[in-house]
């Protein structure tokens, strides 16, 4: 079976390394928010080109943490796609702020400048911009599009590694947001994320706001009502490795994907892949669209071949939205895409042997749909 995802193919060494890291925290005797945080938090930031960076226990409380860090809540409403984690939505509630769901564009998955402008209303506080699968969206010209008090917040969780036109994803708008869960492209041992901003005042603001409310230097003083929200060490200390080798593994996922891509692309329209945005692309999934999309995994698994189904029901048509819904013909490219996404195993770890086999096996799928 290739599975979707392999942690034990992805981080062969996990078992020995994570136990080497847990010795030392246990004889260090510093388990939350201590040096390894710090240490990581400097690493990262420079990596990236940024100011700032705050670790916090997972991108959703990274995402929230930052919309009230900026002052956005009750009465403020935040464009955000229909078609995505659940946490772009989540968060902007939690905020107390109105989600204002906008439809994306088919090729790929995320929102454009063009549709984000007609959502715009005089209650429009932030564009709260969600890169996908292997994408990034063109924030640049959501910038130039937008007024300038409309914050822009990029959701990068999963593009930790790409960049458009030179500057990393998660630095392109006001405020970036990555996650280190596991499965993401820099992936922790638990949950995780960060907050990257060059804005002084937000960075404090999020730092204030993760360990309930202290600045980090007088202790049980609470300067505003806070949240825990905080990453622990043995996380930290595990992602500082994983940060030294990410290029490598990065740079193996973007060869299978292009190597995927020659299957897609010699498919004659059977399949279609996703527009990237970028040519340095992070790929977190490989995402095809089919309009036979359960035969094809039928297909798939047939052949010891996991995948996966992303999002099959937009945000704004689930309970926990449906009351900011403006209606299901509002979204018909989120629908299409719920419905015909599928996403293909994608691991640093896949040997030549296991990527051709899915190759093979995508081909005999379009050869079989062409005849």
């Amino acid at each position: 079976m290739i599975k979707y995802q392999d942690f034990q193919r992805r981080y062969p060494n996990a078992q020995t390394q994570i136990l080497e890291i847990l010795a030392a925290r246990v004889q260090q005797g510093d388990f939350i928010l201590k040096q390894q945080v710090q240490n990581f938090e400097q690493v990262l930031a420079t990596k990236v080109g940024a100011r700032h960076a705050v670790c916090v226990s997972s991108a959703t409380s990274g995402l929230t943490l930052s919309l009230i860090a900026s002052g956005i809540g009750p009465g403020d409403e935040v464009i955000t796609p229909a078609f995505c984690y659940v946490s772009a939505a989540s968060s902007i509630v939690q905020a107390g702020a109105t989600p204002i769901f906008v439809d994306v564009a088919p090729h790929s998955g995320v929102l454009e400048a063009e549709a984000v402008v007609r959502a715009l209303t005089p209650r429009t506080r932030a564009v709260l911009v969600a890169h996908l699968f292997s994408g990034l969206a063109d924030v640049d010209a959501l910038r130039e599009a937008l007024p300038d008090d409309v914050l822009i917040l990029e959701d990068s969780a999963t593009a930790f590694g790409a960049r458009l036109r030179g500057r990393h994803a998660g630095t392109l708008g006001d405020i970036g947001v990555y996650s280190f869960f596991p499965a993401k492209p820099l992936g922790g041992i638990g949950d995780g994320g960060a907050v990257i901003t060059d804005d002084d005042q937000v960075a404090g603001a999020v730092r204030m706001l993760r360990n309930h409310g202290q600045d980090g230097r007088r202790r049980f003083y609470h300067q505003r009502l806070g949240y825990n929200s905080r990453m622990d060490e043995t996380n930290a200390a595990w992602l500082q490795a994983r940060l030294r080798e990410n290029d490598l593994h990065l740079a193996r996922k973007q060869a299978i994907a292009k190597a995927y891509d020659e299957a897609i692309e010699a498919s004659d329209g059977v399949l279609l892949g996703q527009h990237r945005g970028t040519p340095d692309f992070s790929p977190h999934a490989y995402v095809v669209r089919s309009a036979e999309r359960e035969r094809l995994t039928r297909h798939l698994t047939a052949r010891g071949i996991q995948t996966r189904v992303h999002f099959p029901v937009p945000l704004p048509e689930q309970p926990a939205f449906v009351q900011w819904s403006a209606g299901p013909a509002h979204y018909p490219n989120a629908r299409l895409l719920g419905k015909q996404c599928l996403a293909l195993p994608l691991c640093s770890g896949m040997s030549d042997g296991q990527v051709s086999r899915v190759i093979e096996a995508l081909k005999e799928f379009s050869h079989a749909e062409v005849i």
